[in-house]
Formats: structure tokens, sequence, C-alpha cells
């Protein structure tokens, strides 16, 4: 159907609407994930059986291309779980997951039912009796270039995905007759090609479907656009509600302006990019470029709204030493840098002290959820700056100033789905950060309840001279408050527990 928003009827009245998302899965776009994940969607998760197939994990990455199914697999499986609800006391979990396994027409037509039979195996195997295996309903093996040779296997995967649909909490709601009609309102305007909508023109279409007088008050418009945003109809943020996303596939489309392989050789001579790429500099002039990309973003007022939802999810943000200035930063789009290239430019050598490491270990940690956390930070405390008066903030590590002496340096970094702290210290004062670790549980929770997601942590501690980025030498921090010492696995050597805790608990 090439108007899926056309009139409706009394027929239309029989069917649930189902609007299908398409978005960008290469790491570039991890930071943006956030927007479209929810828990009231069926996921369809599609994977090319005609490649090989591993069992290693995304745990065992960070941020590196996925070489083998298997970590494709696992990487959206523990995404998709970070969701999760109970599916009316049932064995399955919500959302819904289907794999489709596409490319069989790549494969000898003599060796595809034992491809397809060892890709089913190697699924079983790959997620074992782990909880999120509970979200997987059925595998689908299709081809678009011979549908023929499939028989009804895209009328069974239809007939799926409106089985599990049924299934989610949001399928059949009661809700007011006045946010239905209005619901359609915003559906014949998407077929008109209006991607965004002024929160005047909302108000107007509200008034035109039987609200109440909202010239007393926007509450039930408020509360009617907060559900659309919840279940993932419409973009929409109460403090920034100039304009408001009726079709988030279009957000989509912005995001993806942002992305180095979307251009080709186009940009290979600006220095702005460069900037971008190196320093996560976002100039003005780059935005405006980048932008002319997407449709519908001729006016100004529409390029605003842009940066503010992303400002909004984190994605970009103004560093509060740098506030005068009219450039933001988007550190998704930096390339990586290791913390020991960053520890010679900083002349980290020189420091008299570093605490220990504090972190959380996360059974999974999604990657827009570092995001979340560094740009809090980022926030709240000026971010040090080398002697070129280059900003120190990188893809996944920020360093910051916790004193105006500038003695004091506070590092936060993305480890093996671990969030990692440490202070580097020019002075011999003993110093206690309670309050910063804290500040990241706090976040930690708020970024919880913000999104619904659910993610399960632990609190670990690791010796001063440890690689914060290997598994092997984290410590528990019940462990370490038990005994006067404990052998560190890392650098098998014994360390007095006092020196690990005292930087960051208030026993000290």
């Amino acid at each position: 159907d090439t108007d899926p928003y056309s009139d409706w009827t009394v027929q239309n009245e029989q069917f649930a609407d189902c609007g299908f998302w398409d978005f960008a899965g290469q790491k570039e776009f991890y930071a943006t994930h956030q927007t479209f994940l929810c828990s009231n969607a069926v996921y369809l998760l599609v994977v090319d059986i005609s490649k090989k197939f591993s069992q290693r994990t995304f745990k065992e990455m960070l941020e590196q291309n996925f070489d083998r199914l298997g970590e494709y697999i696992d990487f959206w499986f523990d995404n998709i779980h970070c969701y999760w609800t109970d599916n009316q006391n049932s064995e399955e979990l919500n959302p819904p997951v289907i794999i489709v396994g596409t490319g069989i027409d790549k494969i000898p037509l003599v060796e595809r039912k034992d491809i397809q039979e060892n890709f089913v195996d190697h699924v079983r195997k790959l997620l074992s009796d782990q909880k999120k295996r509970r979200h997987i309903r059925k595998i689908h093996f299709l081809s678009n270039k011979f549908p023929a040779n499939i028989g009804d296997e895209f009328e069974k995967l239809r007939e799926d995905i409106f089985y599990n649909a049924k299934s989610l909490n949001n399928w059949c709601g009661n809700l007011p007759s006045r946010w239905i009609v209005l619901e359609k309102v915003i559906y014949s305007k998407i077929s008109e090609a209006n991607y965004t909508m002024s929160y005047a023109e909302a108000i107007d279409l509200a008034i035109q479907c039987s609200f109440p007088d909202l010239k007393q008050t926007t509450s039930e418009l408020d509360s009617f656009l907060k559900y659309e945003h919840e279940i993932g109809n419409i973009i929409f943020f109460h403090d920034v509600k100039d304009f408001i996303v009726l079709e988030p596939k279009w957000l989509v489309d912005v995001f993806k302006c942002f992305v180095s392989n979307q251009y080709g050789n186009e940009l290979i001579n600006m220095k702005d990019w460069s900037e971008l790429e190196n320093k996560g500099r976002l100039s003005n002039n780059l935005i405006e470029k980048l932008l002319e990309k997407v449709p519908h973003l001729s006016l100004i007022e529409h390029k605003q709204f842009v940066l503010q939802v992303m400002e909004k999810f984190d994605i970009i943000f103004k560093p509060i030493n740098d506030e005068a200035s009219e450039v933001c930063y988007m550190p998704c789009m930096m390339k990586t840098a290791t913390l020991n290239d960053i520890y010679k430019e900083i002349g980290a050598e020189n420091c008299k002290k570093k605490t220990s490491w504090f972190m959380l270990e996360f059974d999974f940690l999604p990657p827009s959820y570092f995001n979340h956390i560094l740009v809090s930070f980022v926030k709240e405390k000026s971010l040090f700056t080398k002697n070129n008066n280059q900003l120190c903030i990188y893809r996944n590590i920020g360093l910051f100033d916790i004193n105006d002496s500038r003695t004091r340096v506070l590092i936060v970094c993305l480890s093996q789905n671990a969030i990692a702290m440490q202070v580097l210290q020019w002075n011999h004062e003993r110093h206690c950060y309670s309050d910063i670790k804290s500040k990241l549980l706090d976040l930690v929770r708020t970024i919880k309840l913000r999104y619904h997601m659910n993610i399960t942590y632990t609190r670990k501690f690791k010796c001063s001279g440890g690689n914060y980025f290997e598994t092997k030498g984290r410590v528990d921090v019940g462990t370490v408050m038990a005994d006067s010492e404990y052998r560190c696995t890392e650098h098998k050597d014994m360390h007095l527990s006092k020196d690990i805790f005292n930087s960051w608990l208030t026993v000290c």
C-alpha cells in the first residue's frame, strides 16, 4: 500500500494500525536507539543466514563491528531485553521477537534445510537458558528474490506479527473517543507528508476533535501526546514542545545526516567534518550542510527543534566551560581513543596519586546509556582542557576538573558493560569522592525510570593500577569490605582493602 494513512472507513475500524520502523543498526546510530526502542512493539530481528554464525558475543566487544551472526543476535536480544515485561503470567516475555532469516536464495538448494536447522540450533545454544531467550516467538526463513519458492511463509509471518501484537498491553486499550479521532487526524497529516506539527496547531486540531476548553488548560492534550509518545506513535516532550514529530521515521532520516558513510567523498575536504570526527565539535556551518539532506527542514525553527531533540536525548550538548561558543559537541561521532593515549596527552605520568577504580558492572549496558551518564557530568562539571585548549571529551571517555586549582581530574569511562571512574591527583592530599559515586548511582536510577528500562548492575572496585577495560581484577564492594586485604587477580598480588575503598566510601 503506497498510502498507509489513507482515509478511514467503517471497515478500517476492524483493524489495528501497524507502523513498521526500519532504523539503522550501525554503531554510529547506537546513541539514537533509545528514541525507537520500547516495550510496546513486536521486533523483527532480520539476519542473513548465508553468513557464518559464531557464539562469540557482544560482551567481549566494545563498539566493534559484528563479525558473526552470534554477536549481532546476542547484542539485539540484550537491547530488547532491557524493556522486558511479563506476558500475562506465561513463560514468555514481552516484547515479542520474531527472527527472520534472509539470504536463503544465496544458499544452494541441497544445503538449505541443513543450514536452517543449524541456524536454529546455534540460536538455541547462543541464548541457552538465559532469561532473554523467552522473548523469542518463532523463526521464519524468507527470500525477497524468490518468494514463490517459500510458499506461504510471508503470510505466516504476517499472521505471527498480528498474533503477537495482540499480547501487548496497549492492544485494545480503552481510550476517550476524541483521542481516537485526533489520532486519525494525525495519520491524515502524515499521509500529506507533514511529519512535524507545531504545538499551536495541535491545540487547534484538538479543539476540532472536541477536547475540553484548551484556553483554560492543555492538560488533556498533553496527556494524549504523552500517551502517543510512550507507545511510539509520535515524539513529544513537554519541555521541548515547539514542535511535535508526527512520524518518528522522519527523525531517523535526521540522525542519518550525521553519519559519514551517507556522503561518500562530499565531506572529505571539509575541515568542520574533521573537527567532528577528531574533537567532537559540531559547528553551525556543518549542521547547515548536513541537514540539507533532510526534506522539510527548510525552516530555521525546524532546525532548532531538531537540535533541541538531539540535546534532549543527550546526543549533542554544550559544555559549561564552552557555553559562549555556538559549537555543540557530539561524542558518539568521534573516533575512539585509548586511555593510555589520553594519559600521555595530559601528562598523567606526573600525577602524584591515582584513586582506585569505582565501577558499575551491568549484565548488559545499552550503548546510549553511557551517553546519558557522560552528558550529565558535562552539564555539571567543567571538562578538563589540554594545553592546546582542546576539551577532553571522547567517544567513550570524559575528563573533568573537580577543583578550581585543577589538581584533581575525574575520569569517566565506558568499559565492557561497565561504567568506570577514577580520580587523578597532582597533589598528595587525601580526599573522599563519595559524592561523585553517589551522583553516578543517582543518575543510573534516574535514567532507568525515565526510559522505563530493566537494567541491573553490581558495584565493584579495581586497584588504581588496574586496566579498567579488563574484567579480571574487578572485585565486589562486599568482598573488599569483609577483610583487611584481598588478592588482586590482575596483578596476582595482595592489596590493602582500605587503599581500595577509602577514596569512594564515607567510612573514610
